[in-house]
């Protein structure tokens, strides 16, 4: 899918979302709360394809994610065990080498899923970011995964130990007709309940 269709599939998980989480009363009770939320969703849904530099975050990602890889790896070895919160941040950031494994691969799996899981557990526990906006993170990369996965391409969902692709039974081209048909009717689903029940 194209990165707008993305985002309106994302948006679209996240309303589901949300409306699960008011079941449980665990949706914090500000309107500015609820926007962070879909802010987090919007950026999650766009995040699988760092992979490629011809994405919106994809180009910005290669240049410096990369470098910032390197310099960590470069002072560690000048300087071993000079500085315990580079290790750390090295630690942490060194799987996201498995992004440069080629477009629609290691972003596009479970694995990878469960990497950004991990990612989101240690920003809560570091820097105190609530789970809330940590779920509409995640909420957003699994719909992004569920968006390719209905595309002719499919998605190899068990990657690095399988390089197989899997796909819906029904499936469109990536930025075909089709596809804008399909964001634009989740377009306009998305306005009548938000219209229907926040609006409403």
């Amino acid at each position: 899918m194209v990165a707008s269709s993305h985002q309106v599939m994302g948006i679209t998980w996240g309303i589901g979302a949300i409306t699960l989480y008011n079941m449980f009363d665990v949706i914090p009770n500000k309107m500015f709360a609820t926007v962070l939320f879909f802010a987090a969703v919007v950026i999650g849904s766009l995040i699988p394809d760092i992979d490629t530099p011809k994405s919106k975050l994809g180009g910005p990602f290669e240049r410096w994610g990369f470098m910032l890889v390197v310099c960590l790896v470069g002072v560690e070895i000048l300087t071993p065990g000079l500085n315990q919160a580079v290790q750390f941040l090295l630690m942490i950031l060194s799987p996201l080498l498995f992004v440069f494994s080629g477009h629609r691969k290691f972003t596009h799996s479970i694995a990878f899923i469960a990497l950004m899981a991990s990612y989101s557990y240690m920003l809560h526990i570091y820097l105190d970011i609530p789970l809330f906006y940590l779920a509409g993170f995640l909420t957003g990369i699994v719909s992004h995964l569920f968006g390719d996965f209905l595309t002719k391409m499919g998605i190899p969902i068990l990657y690095p130990f399988s390089k197989r692709y899997y796909r819906f039974f029904i499936t469109f081209k990536t930025g075909s007709k089709t596809e804008q048909s399909i964001t634009a009717a989740l377009v306009v689903l998305n306005i009548i309940f938000i219209t229907r029940n926040v609006l409403g």
